[in-house]
């Protein structure tokens, strides 16, 4: 006679593996990929070449890693992508930057306010 109810691990084994894949994507995304990206970033001196992306970059790690210690692997994983992506563009940036010789000045980014200070006595 033919069984119509699954087996019980056919419902079990999906169910489990569901659960480690947050963590064999962060082991993947942050540990490695973001990680590195970060770290490519810096020996191309994007810390003063590009900043923002530099910085975006590395504070999108620590979050990572901080989700990652409350075992909130989803968003662990999302910051990880985030850092990758910042890290790349830092890499990339600082690289263009650094190719146009020693002339290359360190940009703010385009989303930084610009800050008029006054002129001493208040007279412009």
């Amino acid at each position: 006679m033919k069984r119509l109810a699954p087996s019980f691990s056919v419902l079990v084994v999906p169910i489990v593996l569901a659960g480690c894949i947050g963590p064999i994507d962060y082991l993947n995304t942050v540990a490695r990929k973001a990680r590195r990206a970060v770290a490519e970033a810096e020996s191309v001196n994007a810390e003063k070449l590009s900043p923002y992306e530099y910085w975006s970059a590395v504070t999108y790690l620590r979050m990572a890693r901080e989700k990652a210690a409350q075992a909130d692997f989803e968003d662990a994983n999302k910051y990880g992508k985030k850092s990758v992506e910042m890290g790349e563009l830092a890499k990339k940036l600082a690289s263009e930057k650094a190719s146009q010789g020693p002339n290359a000045t360190e940009t703010l980014p385009e989303e930084a306010p610009v800050v008029i200070e006054p002129s001493p006595g208040g007279q412009q």
